[in-house]
C-alpha cells in the first residue's frame, strides 16, 4: 500500500514536471514570436545570448513596462499605446524614458506633440521642446499655453526678441497673467532696455527695489557649462531629441570672409628711423581682405579633430612695398580628459611675403589646458615658434629667426548670457634669435572687455602692455647699449550684427612703442614709433 501511494505521487509529480516544462516552452516559443513579429531584433538576441535577470523579491514583482519599438508604425491603436505608456513613466518623472517610449513623434497628433514637448523641457533639452512647440504654433487646436512656453523657451536660449513676440501673443488673450509679464520682462531686459522692462515687471507684482534686482540677475544670467563646452570643443551634447530628423544638422566647417579699409599712421612701424635724425613718417591707405576656416572631420561627444586655414592680404594705396600676404594651414584636436577639464592640441605653419618676396616662414605648436566652469573658463598654454626669417640685416647681429618659447595663462568670466565676456591674460616668452639683437624676454598682460547692447551691437575695449627685455647690446646703439622696449596697445572697436551671415564692424588701435635706451649720435630712438589705425571690416560668417 505504501510503495503503490509512493508510485502514486511520483506518476504525479512527473506529470505536473511535464506540463511545467510545456508551458514554459510555450511561454517563450509565444514570446519569440511576438517579438519577431513587432520587428524586436535586439530583444530576441538579448534572451538567445541569456542575458535574463532572476528576481526573488518582491514576490510579486511590480508591473513594469516595456519601450516601444521607435519603428514607424501609422496603426492608430500601437500609436495611442505609446502615448499611454510615455504618460505613465513621465507620472515616475521619467520624463527621458517618457519621451523614448513615445518613438518618433506622429506629427498629425497635436496632444502627443505638446506633451513631447513638455518632456524635452523637463529633461533639459530645450531646444527640442522649443523646435515642437514652434511646429504647434501655427495650430487652431494647439494647446493656449503653447505660445508662453515657446517664449519661456525662447528666452532659455536667449532668444530674447523671439521671447517678447511669443509672450506679446500669448498676453493679448491672457492679459492677468503675471508669471506671462515676467517672462515678457525678463526677454525685453535680454535686450538691454531697462526702462522698458518696468511696465511688465510693475504688472507681474513687482515693486521698485525687487525690478533692481531681477535686472541684474537677468543681464547676469550664466551660459550652461555644457554649452561653453561645446564652444571650447566644438562638439554638442547628445539630446535625444524626438526632432533632430526635422532640424538642419549643425555645420561641420565655418567660414568667415572679411574685407576692410584701413587707415594707417605708419605702415613700416618706423616712422622716426633715421641716420642723420630727420624723422620720416610713412601714413597710407590700404585695403585688406582676410579669410579663416575651421573645418572638422570628426566630432564626438567627448573631443573633436579638425583642419584650420586662413589667408591675409594687404593692398596699400601707395606704399606698395609693404603689402603682407600672409598664408596658414594647420590642425587641432580637443578632447575632455576629465569633467570639466578639456585639454587641446594645436598646430599652425603661416608662409609670409612682403611685397611679394618671401619675409618668413614659422610654425606654432600649442598644447593648452581648460578648466570650464559656469561662469568662465581658465586656461594655461605652451607655445613652441620657431620662425626662419628673410628679413633684409645687413651685419649678422640683424638676423631675425628665432625661437620662441612661451608660457601663458587666462581666464575669461562670461556676462550677458555670453554675449559678452571679461578677460585677462598673462604671458611670458623667450626667445633665442640669430643675431644678438633680437635674443630677450617678454612680460605681456592683457584685459579685454565686450559688452552687448541694443539692436545687436557689441562694444569691446581691448588693453595689453608688453615689456621686452632685449639680452645684448644693440648693433645700431651708438653706446652699444641693450635695448629695452615699453608697448602699449589699445584697441576699441563697434560690431553691428545684421540679417545673418552679414556683419559690420568698426575699429580704431592705438599702438605707442617706447624704446628710449637705444639711440644714435644725434640722439634719434630707432625703435620709437606711435600708430594709428582706423579701419571699417565687413565680415561674412558662412
Amino acid at each position: 500500500m505504501r510503495h503503490r501511494e509512493i508510485s502514486a505521487f511520483s506518476r504525479k509529480t512527473n506529470a505536473l514536471l511535464v506540463i511545467s516544462i510545456g508551458c514554459i516552452y510555450l511561454t517563450f516559443f509565444h514570446l519569440l514570436s511576438a517579438c519577431l513579429l513587432a520587428g524586436d531584433f535586439e530583444q530576441v538576441a538579448t534572451w538567445a545570448a541569456g542575458e535574463t535577470a532572476v528576481v526573488s523579491e518582491p514576490a510579486v514583482p511590480p508591473v513594469t513596462f516595456t519601450e516601444a519599438s521607435c519603428i514607424y508604425t501609422s496603426d492608430e491603436i500601437d500609436l495611442e499605446m505609446r502615448f499611454h505608456l510615455a504618460i505613465a513613466e513621465s507620472l515616475e518623472g521619467k520624463y527621458r524614458k517618457a519621451v523614448r517610449v513615445l518613438g518618433q513623434l506622429d506629427t498629425e497628433d497635436t496632444a502627443a506633440l505638446y506633451a513631447a514637448a513638455m518632456w524635452n523641457f523637463e529633461s533639459g533639452d530645450v531646444e527640442g521642446g522649443v523646435a515642437i512647440l514652434e511646429e504647434l504654433a501655427s495650430r487652431s487646436d494647439a494647446p493656449k499655453e503653447t505660445s508662453k512656453y515657446l517664449a519661456a523657451g525662447y528666452l532659455h536660449l536667449d532668444r530674447a526678441v523671439e521671447s517678447e513676440m511669443a509672450v506679446d501673443l500669448y498676453l493679448s488673450e491672457n492679459a492677468k497673467d503675471s508669471y506671462s509679464h515676467f517672462l515678457r520682462g525678463l526677454a525685453i531686459l535680454r535686450q538691454n532696455q531697462p526702462e522698458r522692462a518696468e511696465h511688465s515687471l510693475r504688472n507681474a507684482g513687482y515693486d521698485e527695489s525687487q525690478m533692481t534686482q531681477i535686472q541684474q540677475v537677468a543681464m547676469q544670467v550664466p551660459v550652461d557649462v555644457a554649452q561653453r563646452l561645446g564652444t571650447i570643443t566644438g562638439t554638442q551634447a547628445a539630446t535625444g531629441s524626438l526632432v533632430d530628423s526635422r532640424r538642419i544638422p549643425d555645420k561641420n566647417y565655418n567660414l568667415t570672409i572679411l574685407f576692410a579699409g584701413e587707415f594707417d599712421s605708419n605702415v613700416p612701424l618706423q616712422p622716426k628711423f633715421s641716420g642723420l635724425g630727420s624723422n620720416i613718417d610713412y601714413e597710407d591707405y590700404r585695403f585688406l581682405m582676410a579669410s579663416f576656416l575651421d573645418l572638422q572631420l570628426l566630432t564626438s561627444d567627448v573631443g573633436n579633430l579638425g583642419l584650420v586655414g586662413s589667408t591675409y592680404n594687404t593692398f596699400q594705396v601707395d606704399l606698395n612695398r609693404f603689402n603682407i600676404q600672409d598664408y596658414m594651414g594647420g590642425a587641432y584636436v580637443n578632447g575632455l580628459l576629465f569633467e570639466k577639464l578639456v585639454g587641446s592640441l594645436r598646430y599652425e605653419f603661416h608662409h609670409t611675403l612682403v611685397d611679394e618676396s618671401r619675409f618668413a616662414s614659422e610654425h606654432r605648436l600649442t598644447p593648452s589646458l581648460s578648466r570650464l566652469s559656469t561662469y568662465g573658463h581658465t586656461t594655461m598654454f605652451y607655445e613652441f615658434n620657431p620662425v626662419d626669417a628673410r628679413a633684409p640685416a645687413l651685419i649678422a647681429a640683424q638676423e631675425q629667426s628665432a625661437e620662441t618659447h612661451r608660457f601663458g595663462v587666462t581666464q575669461a568670466l562670461y556676462t550677458f548670457g555670453g554675449n559678452g565676456r571679461v578677460y585677462a591674460g598673462y604671458q611670458y616668452a623667450e626667445t633665442n634669435a640669430d643675431g644678438s639683437d633680437f635674443d630677450r624676454t617678454s612680460n605681456m598682460v592683457t584685459g579685454r572687455i565686450e559688452r552687448p547692447f541694443c539692436d545687436s551691437w557689441i562694444a569691446d575695449l581691448d588693453v595689453r602692455f608688453v615689456w621686452d627685455d632685449y639680452d645684448n647690446p644693440n648693433s645700431l646703439d651708438f653706446f652699444g647699449r641693450p635695448r629695452d622696449d615699453d608697448r602699449l596697445e589699445v584697441r576699441t572697436g563697434l560690431q553691428k550684427n545684421f540679417v545673418r551671415p552679414v556683419s559690420l564692424r568698426l575699429d580704431y588701435t592705438y599702438i605707442n612703442n617706447d624704446s628710449s635706451d637705444t639711440e644714435n649720435l644725434f640722439g634719434v630712438q630707432f625703435y620709437d614709433y606711435a600708430r594709428h589705425i582706423f579701419s571699417t571690416q565687413l565680415i561674412f560668417t558662412l
